[in-house]
């Protein structure tokens, strides 16, 4: 009988996976999973040096085959709060079931649900869902924890207030590390509502709809 997985990837032979289960210790692809990072993303780096690794326990069911375990890593990314690239641990849990048409209710069944992997034939390919729950689990706004007296763990700056790379120094802003990206927003607003008022001004303002003013 052959193998139900696949060593030198995350494939998987779904119809020889024992009811007594299989393990799965195993890295994807570092390479794969940095370019999908990459995709879009031009402000926050996120990259892995290393290839996360997935553990995990499938189970044949009556229903489809149980997934579960976790995949980890050690990624880098820039800090919310100062922007150097910090090293931090990335996991997800998995939890999901496979299902091929023998286990749906019907084979046309549109299926909705982010724990439900639907395939087709006697394989499945792990990869690209295992790549997508470590990215899920990343948020852009990560920063170290920080202490009571709002101070980095890490680095022990002060992240009450906002700080900002100047060359290999930083200088700071009076606005909260905790409110930075309300701040942001609320000066974008504050000039967009600045403009906006001047535009009305302007065409309230009766010297400058006189004919002369027009003229000009």
């Amino acid at each position: 009988m052959p193998p139900a997985y696949h060593g030198e990837s995350m494939k998987v032979l779904v119809t020889t996976i024992p009811y007594t289960g299989m393990k799965i210790d195993a890295p994807i692809c570092k390479d794969a999973l940095n370019a999908r990072l990459k995709e879009g993303n031009t402000v926050n780096l996120i990259c892995f040096e290393d290839a996360p690794v997935a553990d995990l326990t499938l189970t044949r069911t009556h229903g489809g085959v149980l997934v579960k375990g976790v995949i980890s890593g050690i990624c880098k990314q820039d800090c919310a709060s100062c922007g150097d690239l910090i090293p931090h641990g990335a996991l997800a849990t998995i939890d999901w079931i496979l299902q091929g048409n023998a286990d749906r209710a019907a084979a046309n069944d549109e299926l909705d649900d982010p724990g439900v992997i639907v395939y087709h034939g006697e394989h499945v390919d792990l990869e690209e869902h295992l790549q997508e729950a470590l990215i899920l689990s990343l948020s852009p706004f990560w920063h170290p924890p920080r202490d009571q007296r709002e101070r980095c763990t890490l680095c022990q700056r002060d992240c009450s207030q906002k700080l900002w790379r100047v060359g290999d120094g930083y200088k700071s802003e009076s606005t909260s590390a905790d409110t930075g990206s309300r701040g942001t927003l609320g000066t974008l607003l504050k000039g967009a509502l600045s403009e906006k008022v001047e535009q009305v001004a302007s065409k309230t303002d009766p010297e400058q709809n006189s004919p002369a003013t027009r003229k000009r």
